[in-house]
């Protein structure tokens, strides 16, 4: 299901004068006669802007904020119209009076991209390219062992589309825009007898993967990795050491962390979902690894597709054609021993541990797409299979299944 939509509606004034040319070219070509229009955004139905906490799998509604709609004439950009927030949870439409070219034959829509990278209002758009940056918490021991890229965190709710082909009508009012008016579809261009314009296909640009990890490490006798403090038997195995370890967040690895004004990806790097420097990202489920006892809950649910509980992080991912991809989780060993690893390496106290695996694709379904959510659970089954730092290879593949529902994506289990 889309998003939002968006509709422009030819006003009643008609043609303008030739004083509009100069209130809408801003910079672009000056061709083709400008005429009066109304411009309206739609949330569709149910609301699909929830907040970051829950990614839209069912929590409470908020508002898709700074929306905006670029025309393009010709390949030049004109002037942006800001339709500012729009309140998602009710069907309405939200509308402003602009003049328009009529040799406008592409609409750039976006949502949730902040102000001050859009710029809007300020004269011809100039594009932008937005991208988030994040600390690294762990950084000292990334550069120790090699690793010394970027870390960007989840990026926005993204919305937006590059709408080179929409629904035009000759009858269309605001009155009898959305029920009522004759449309005719795929077109790519408009008219001076074209009243309104109607866009769909406003989506998320951004995926979710929706991601929890469990535990049933066993205490074995001669055989763990941890040295220190009161000696370790079955019966404390799980309040000294499971209890202790403290899942707090997950590295992606080659994430793109920018995207553009033509909905373009670039700049691979790390994506860190973790509180950094005392900050919570919100994507974190506030009590991720507590009480983990069954897998994550996915269902269809009427007129809000999938919908996704008890996951420990719903984090923001950018689409990505790429195989093999491997997702680290990050924990803290709060145990007060030191955590000896099957490749040699030590994890002192307080310091952070990684269990990793790799997703692949399957059946050519792309692992992160846009507007489709991942569901990945992943299962420890011994302390002793972690690193000090997140692999960019493994070779741990389990399990795969498949939803094949719209929106649904790909599942994995795995056991590390």
């Amino acid at each position: 299901m889309y998003l939002f939509a968006t509709a422009i509606v030819a006003g009643t004034v008609g043609l303008s004068s030739c004083s509009n040319d100069e209130d809408v070219v801003g910079g672009g070509e000056a061709s083709g006669v400008a005429q009066k229009v109304t411009l309206g955004v739609y949330v569709n139905g149910v609301g699909k802007k929830a907040s970051q906490a829950d990614v839209n799998l069912g929590g409470r509604v908020a508002d898709i904020s700074n929306v905006l709609i670029v025309p393009v004439a010709g390949g030049q950009y004109q002037v942006p119209i800001s339709f500012g927030e729009i309140t998602g949870g009710v069907k309405q439409s939200k509308v402003v009076e602009t003049s328009l070219q009529t040799t406008v034959n592409e609409f750039l829509v976006y949502g949730n991209v902040p102000t001050d990278v859009t710029n809007a209002g300020n004269g011809a758009f100039g594009g932008f390219d937005y991208s988030v940056e994040a600390a690294n918490p762990d950084k000292t021991n990334f550069e120790t062992h090699g690793i010394t890229e970027d870390v960007c965190g989840p990026l926005a709710l993204v919305y937006g589309a590059d709408a080179k082909k929409f629904s035009t009508s000759m009858d269309a009012t605001t009155e009898n825009f959305w029920n009522g008016a004759n449309w005719t579809g795929e077109q790519s261009s408009i008219a001076s007898t074209t009243h309104g314009i109607k866009i769909t296909g406003v989506k998320y640009q951004v995926g979710v993967m929706a991601s929890k990890i469990f535990e049933n490490t066993k205490y074995v006798q001669g055989d763990v990795p941890f040295t220190g403090g009161e000696a370790l038997t079955a019966e404390n195995w799980n309040e000294q050491i499971c209890k202790n370890m403290k899942l707090t967040g997950i590295f992606v690895e080659g994430q793109n962390s920018t995207i553009n004004d033509k909905l373009e990806w670039s700049k691979p790097t790390w994506l860190l979902d973790t509180p950094v420097d005392g900050v919570e990202i919100a994507t974190r489920n506030d009590e991720a690894w507590e009480g983990n006892v069954s897998k994550i809950k996915t269902e269809e649910v009427e007129g809000t597709g999938v919908k996704v509980d008890g996951a420990d992080f719903y984090t923001v991912v950018a689409p990505d054609g790429a195989d093999g991809i491997v997702v680290s989780f990050q924990f803290q060993n709060n145990t007060g021993r030191t955590l000896t690893l099957d490749d040699g390496n030590t994890v002192a106290s307080g310091a952070y541990a990684y269990y990793s695996v790799k997703l692949n694709k399957k059946e050519s379904k792309d692992i992160f797409a846009a507007a489709t959510t991942t569901v990945l659970n992943a299962r420890i089954t011994d302390w002793g299979k972690g690193s000090v730092v997140p692999p960019t290879t493994t070779d741990v593949v389990i399990g795969v299944e498949f939803d094949v529902e719209w929106a649904a994506g790909l599942s994995y289990d795995f056991e590390i």
